[in-house]
């Protein structure tokens, strides 16, 4: 690595000067070109985006302890769509997917940095599965709220309270005691 992309990495990380003023004095000074100087601050623009955005992700990567319903409706308990009613207990999930007026799966799994790992089990044979959602963080801009992103499952939307079958479902499926 050459000392001017060197320069650039160290003084746009620790903030010491802003890029633009940095590059206008390299190119001013003659040690770099302005197309050179243009190409790195695009890149280093691009480097900050993607990099806020995984902080950003890596800090909400999981839903907060708490019940949630979420369904392939925005309307719960429509026929023929798809529910999940689960409990999230320091990053480890506990819950049920179930269509209305049919049986339900119990699973159970956990966070990892993009999405929920379950294994779900079959009511008939017990034999357990694996499955997979991903997670989608809303943006504090996206959703009108100034203190924080919001964590959501990809494909589902999320539902009020749980009506009395959606309690019952989550209670066959958590452990006792």
């Amino acid at each position: 690595m050459s000392f001017v992309p060197t320069l650039l990495f160290s003084l746009t990380h620790l903030q010491l000067l802003p890029t633009t003023i940095l590059l206008s004095l390299l190119i001013s000074s003659g040690t770099i070109s302005a197309k050179f100087a243009q190409a790195t601050e695009e890149s280093l623009s691009h480097s900050r985006e993607n990099l806020s955005e995984e902080v950003s992700f890596k800090r909400t990567n999981s839903l907060a302890n708490g019940v949630y319903l979420y369904g392939r409706s925005p309307e719960p308990e429509i026929m023929g769509q798809e529910y999940l009613v689960f409990k999230v207990q320091k990053g480890e999930v506990i819950g049920a997917f179930y269509m209305p007026r049919s049986e339900f799966n119990c699973f159970s799994g956990s966070f990892d940095s993009r999405q929920i790992n379950l294994s779900i089990v079959d009511p008939y044979d017990g034999i357990e599965y694996d499955y997979s959602i991903s997670l989608r963080v809303v943006s504090p801009v996206a959703n009108h709220d100034q203190q924080a992103s919001e964590v959501t499952l990809e494909g589902y939307y999320r539902l009020g309270s749980l009506s009395n079958n959606d309690q019952r479902i989550l209670n066959a499926c958590l452990p006792s005691g």
